[in-house]
C-alpha cells in the first residue's frame, strides 16, 4: 500500500530534521551551574589521570639508567586509579546535585551508594562488587598496596566507569550534538545529491547537444583569417586552444557552416573566447539560408556572453552563419547547430 503524501512528507521531514530524537534530548534534565562545575572537576581529574598514564609510559621507554634486573615499582597505576576514582566521585556528585544542591560541598561516603549498578557492571562485568568496594576504600595509598596485576585491572575499570559517568552527566548535550551532526550529515547528503542531479543535467544537456550537433564534422569558412587557427571542419586543435578561428578587423565579420543538405534547425550554441576580448563578438546574429543567396536572421545577442544558446522556431537551412554587426574582430571557441 502506497503511503499517503502527507504521511510520506512527514517521514521525510522526520528523517531529515530528527525532530523526535531532538525533542527527547531536550526533555533530558539540563545541568545546573553547580552540576557543570562538578562535571568540570570530574573531567579535570580524568585528564590528569590520562596525562599521568602517558608520562609513565614514556618513562618506561627511557630506562637506560636502570641496571638490568633491578626491581622497579610501577607507581603510575596507584596515582591514575586515585585520579579516576576522584573523577567518578565528582561525576556522581554532579548527578546527585539534581536533587541535592549541597552535593560535592564536602566528602560524603554515601555518594557511592548512588552509583547505578548497571554502570558498575558495564565497567567491570565480573567485578562490580570489588569495584564498588575499591571506590569506598580507595586512596593512592590503598591502590599502591594492591598487587601489580590488581592495580592494572582497577585502573582500567575506574577509567571505564569515569567515562560512563561523564557520558551520563553530559547525556543531554551529547544527544543534542548527535542530532545536530546527523542533520549536518543528511543536509550534506542532500546537497551532494542536488549537485549530482544538477551536474548530471548539465552533463546530459551538453552531451545531448554534442550528439545532436549538426555542425559536427561539417565544413566552415570565415570571412577572413587573421592568424592560423583550426583547419575546417575541426573546431578543436592544439594550434589554437582558446578559439578555432580569428578574423581580421573588418565590418560585419562572420563564420559560416555548410550542413551539406537542407535540414531543420531550431537552435545555435556559441561559446565565446574566454581568455580575452569577449565584447568583440557583440552584437552577434544568427542567419540561415537554403540557397546561399537569401539570408534570414533568426536570433540576436546584444549582451556580452561566455556561452550563448539561441533557440528559435524550426527553420529550413543548409547554411548557418554567425555574424558580428560592427567593425570588429570575430573569434569563437565553439559553435553547435541544433536540430
Amino acid at each position: 500500500m502506497t503511503p499517503k503524501p502527507a504521511s510520506l512528507g512527514k517521514r521525510v521531514s522526520e528523517w531529515f530534521w530528527r525532530g523526535v530524537p531532538a525533542e527527547k534530548a531536550r526533555l533530558l534534565p539540563e545541568l545546573s551551574a553547580r552540576a557543570i562545575a562538578l562535571a568540570q572537576r570530574a573531567r579535570n581529574s580524568a585528564d590528569l589521570a590520562q596525562s599521568s598514564t602517558e608520562v609513565a609510559q614514556s618513562a618506561e621507554l627511557d630506562n637506560s639508567a636502570v641496571a638490568p634486573g633491578d626491581p622497579i615499582e610501577n607507581s603510575a597505576e596507584p596515582n591514575t586509579s586515585e585520579l579516576y576514582r576522584q573523577s567518578v566521585y565528582w561525576a556522581s556528585c554532579a548527578l546527585a546535585s539534581r536533587s541535592d544542591e549541597n552535593a560535592g560541598t564536602s566528602y560524603d561516603q554515601a555518594i557511592w551508594d548512588t552509583l547505578d549498578e548497571q554502570l558498575l557492571v558495564a565497567a567491570a562485568p565480573d567485578r562490580a562488587l570489588q569495584l564498588r568496594n575499591s571506590l569506598r576504600s580507595g586512596s593512592f595509598v590503598y591502590f599502591a598496596e594492591l598487587p601489580a596485576a590488581e592495580q592494572k585491572v582497577l585502573s582500567v575499570e575506574l577509567r571505564k566507569l569515569s567515562e560512563l559517568l561523564l557520558a551520563k552527566v553530559n547525556e543531554r548535550s551529547l544527544a543534542l550534538h548527535a542530532v545536530f551532526w546527523q542533520r549536518v550529515g543528511r543536509f550534506s547528503l542532500l546537497l551532494l545529491l542536488l549537485l549530482a542531479i544538477v551536474g548530471g543535467a548539465v552533463w546530459e544537456r551538453n552531451t545531448r547537444e554534442g550528439r545532436r550537433d549538426l555542425a559536427e564534422g561539417k565544413p566552415w569558412r570565415a570571412s577572413s583569417m587573421f592568424q592560423p587557427g583550426c583547419v575546417s571542419p575541426a573546431q578543436v586543435c592544439s594550434e589554437s586552444p582558446t578559439l578555432f578561428f580569428h578574423t581580421i578587423e573588418e565590418k560585419d565579420p562572420w563564420i559560416e557552416f555548410d550542413l551539406g543538405t537542407v535540414q531543420e534547425v531550431s537552435g545555435v550554441r556559441a561559446d565565446n573566447r574566454t581568455d580575452c576580448c569577449a565584447d568583440r563578438a557583440i552584437p552577434l546574429v544568427v542567419e540561415v539560408s537554403e540557397n546561399h543567396k537569401r539570408w534570414r536572421t533568426v536570433a540576436r545577442q546584444d549582451v556580452e556572453f561566455t556561452s550563448w544558446r539561441a533557440t528559435f522556431g524550426p527553420v529550413k537551412a543548409r547554411w548557418v552563419r554567425l555574424k558580428a554587426h560592427k567593425v570588429t574582430y570575430l573569434h569563437l571557441s565553439r559553435v553547435r547547430i541544433l536540430p
